[in-house]
Parts: structure tokens; C-alpha cells; sequence
């Protein structure tokens, strides 16, 4: 058996009368609700920030395509320069959708906004599964040849649109490419005009920008009916993406741009996955403090154990040994503590996620009314060890100090 374990187990469990004994319970309880409280804190933060993650996440992925092919340079391309057929003959790809977008000025009565327009093919709806978002209205691009807009919330907010209305059309201008005539201001743009019948809502910054209309819409708006802003893919669910990213790369060429999900928003991804970081740094520091408790209780309980490690030196147990007594009591005492608030913490993320009792601000601008949670075993093992790594440093001064006791 470990000597130097045994002895730190039997320092850690017993109980024995005396006034420094008294100090130094309370200095072990203090660094014991450190551990607790910091362990639990670590992981309702980074499950929360895994719960923001995927949620949003769900959102963009009913506006986001799986995988998105765009023009390297410039903003659009004719459809023949891509090898379609053969986009589509790669294993995991289920469904394609051409996609057109321009920036415009929309006109709904007396108010006027700028957004973004996307045109879309009839496959776009099934391979996004945009029909989960529509909040107001139906989901109705095209019929025969009537065109019909699906509007982001936030747009239809500014405009002040009514989906059921069917009497008021949404005008759209775009600069006109044509020869402008200079006597005729209005001749600068081209205009037409289509009914919004849905509205839709996926997350703030989508809503707040995109209009969705039928691709041909948009060709006979802007003249140009070859033309395109990317080409768009579902893929089957047991698909490897990234083998599915290396071909769909090589066989697109240099010419093309080709990104997954992540990369599509990848400005967002990298805001949530850095303030994750710095939100665990900046506890990891918190806690740290909160250890120093430990250090304390530990140099005491070295004065107060003087007299037995210097009987067990003359018995023969070395200085390494006496170190090592107290490298494990810093240990076990956050082995301990990160345990029992791991514990806590899944547990109150559980609660959490099953009753959601800590609401969200009122005003936050989001379709959920509580914080979402999302616990990952990654996170709980890093958790642990960044407590255990904690009891091994807090204890490295005491465990020096114990060991020059011994000659």
C-alpha cells in the first residue's frame, strides 16, 4: 500500500479535539466549499455556454445549408462553370439548391428598409427545413406563376407587414445595370413588386436582414437569369462531412469557396467559443484565490503533525515520503470537494434544463424564456482535473515545509 497516501487519508477523515484543530477544521472546510462552490460554477458556465451553442445552432441550421459552394472571387456565378452532376453523384449528398443574393431597398406602404433578398429554388425549403421557423403567415414561395416573400421578423417589424394582407405588395428596388436616363430619376432602379404572405424568425441578426423569394423573382428583378450566389447542400445524416468538403473542393477547383455549417457563421462560433474560454479562465483564477485556503490549512497542519512526522522519520520514513503526505492531502481534499460540487452542478443543470427555474431577462430578445444547459463529459473531466491540477499546487509549499522536517 501507499505509505504516504495512508498516512494523508488518515490526517483528511480523522477527528481530534484541541484548539488547533479547531483552526484548522475550519480552514479545511472553507477550502473544501472553495472546491465545491468553484467546481460547480465551472460547469453550470460551460454548460450554459454549450446550451447557447446549440441552440443557436438549431436556429442558423433552419436557414443555413449543410455545406454552401460560393464564387472564390466576386459575388456570383453562372451555373455552368460548376460540374453539377457530378456534385451530385458524391455519397452523403442528398438534395442541391441554386441561391441568389442581393442587397435591396424594400417598400411596404410609407416605410422603407434596407435587406438582404435571397432567391431560392423549390428544393431550398426541404433542405433547409425552414418550415419549423415561420411564426405568422404560411409558407408559400411559389404558385404556378404567382411569386410569393417569406419576410425575417424583424424586417416585417420595421415595415410594418401584415401576412394576411393581400392587397399590399412589398416593392423591391435594385440599382438598374441598364443606361440610366438622367431626366428620369426613378429609371436608376429597377423595380417589382411581390406579395409577403409568411413571416419567419430564426435568430436577431438573420431576421433583421433577410427576405426570402423565388430565385426566378429575382432573376427577372435583376436581369440576370444565369446568375448565382452559391449553390447549397444537404447532406444525409450519417454523412462525413469533411471527406464530403475535401471532394466537393477538389472537384469545384480553386475557383470556388467551399464551407460547412460552422464556416458559414464562423464570426459567431468563434465569439461563443472564446468567451467560453475566457469565462473559464477567468474562474479558473477565482478559484484559485479561493484555494490559497488551502494552503493555509495545510502549512498549519504540518506544525500541528511536527512531532509525528519527525517520529515517523526516526522509523524510517523519508523526506520524498513526507512530502508526498501532503501533496495527497491537497489532493484528496480536492478530489473531494470537485466531486461533490460536480455533483451539484450536473444536478442543478439538470433541474435546469427539465424546469428551467432561472429565466431569461424579459426583454432579451430570444424565442426561449430560460437558460438553456447543455452538459458535456468533456467539460466535467476538464472540470476535475483543472481541481485536482488546483490541490496539487496549493499544496506544494506545505508538502516542501514537511519534507525538511525530516533529516
Amino acid at each position: 500500500m501507499n505509505l504516504p497516501f495512508n498516512i494523508a487519508k488518515r490526517y483528511f477523515f480523522s477527528r481530534k479535539g484541541g484548539g488547533s484543530f479547531s483552526l484548522i477544521s475550519i480552514l479545511s472546510v472553507i477550502s473544501l466549499l472553495g472546491y465545491i462552490v468553484g467546481a460547480a460554477a465551472l460547469i453550470v458556465v460551460l454548460s450554459v455556454f454549450n446550451g447557447f451553442e446549440g441552440l443557436f445552432m438549431g436556429m442558423y441550421n433552419t436557414f443555413d445549408a449543410d455545406m454552401q459552394i460560393t464564387a472564390a472571387q466576386g459575388k456570383t456565378f453562372e451555373a455552368t462553370t460548376l460540374k453539377i452532376a457530378n456534385i451530385k453523384a458524391i455519397k452523403g449528398v442528398e438534395k442541391v439548391s441554386f441561391v441568389l443574393e442581393e442587397d435591396v431597398l424594400l417598400k411596404y406602404g410609407e416605410r422603407q428598409n434596407l435587406a438582404t433578398v435571397k432567391g431560392v429554388d423549390e428544393q431550398f425549403v426541404s433542405l433547409t427545413g425552414m418550415d419549423s421557423s415561420i411564426v405568422a403567415g404560411t409558407l408559400l414561395l411559389e404558385d404556378s406563376d404567382k411569386n410569393f416573400a417569406i419576410v425575417g421578423q424583424g424586417v416585417a417589424y420595421q415595415l410594418s407587414i401584415d401576412p394576411n394582407d393581400i392587397f399590399e405588395g412589398l416593392q423591391v428596388y435594385v440599382p438598374n445595370r441598364e443606361e440610366v436616363d438622367i431626366l428620369n430619376p426613378t429609371s436608376a432602379f429597377s423595380r417589382k413588386t411581390i406579395l409577403p404572405i409568411g413571416v419567419f424568425s430564426v435568430q436577431e441578426e438573420v431576421d433583421n436582414k433577410y427576405v426570402v423569394v423565388p430565385i426566378r423573382f429575382l432573376h427577372e428583378l435583376l436581369n440576370r437569369p444565369n446568375e448565382y450566389s452559391s449553390l447549397e447542400l444537404k447532406l444525409a445524416k450519417e454523412a462525413d462531412m469533411d471527406n464530403i468538403k475535401e471532394e466537393l473542393q477538389h472537384i469545384c477547383g480553386a475557383s470556388f469557396t467551399v464551407k460547412n455549417r460552422f464556416e458559414q457563421r464562423e464570426a459567431f462560433y468563434k465569439v461563443m467559443k472564446s468567451e467560453k474560454l475566457i469565462s473559464y479562465f477567468i474562474l479558473f483564477f477565482i478559484l484559485l484565490i479561493a484555494a490559497g485556503n488551502t494552503i493555509g490549512s495545510l502549512y498549519i497542519l504540518v506544525i500541528e503533525k511536527k512531532r509525528d512526522l519527525e517520529l515517523l522519520g526516526a522509523m524510517g520514513l523519508t523526506s520524498n515520503q513526507a512530502r508526498f503526505v501532503f501533496t495527497w492531502q491537497g489532493v484528496i481534499m480536492a478530489f473531494v470537494g470537485g466531486t461533490i460540487g460536480l455533483f451539484l452542478g450536473v444536478l442543478l443543470c439538470y433541474f435546469q434544463h427539465e424546469y428551467g427555474f432561472i429565466r431569461l431577462d424579459q426583454a432579451a430578445s430570444f424565442s426561449f424564456n430560460s437558460y438553456p444547459v447543455d452538459v458535456r463529459w468533456v467539460d466535467v473531466v476538464l472540470v476535475f482535473f483543472t481541481v485536482v491540477f488546483l490541490g496539487i499546487i496549493t499544496s506544494i509549499y506545505p508538502a516542501y515545509k514537511a519534507k525538511q522536517l525530516i533529516r
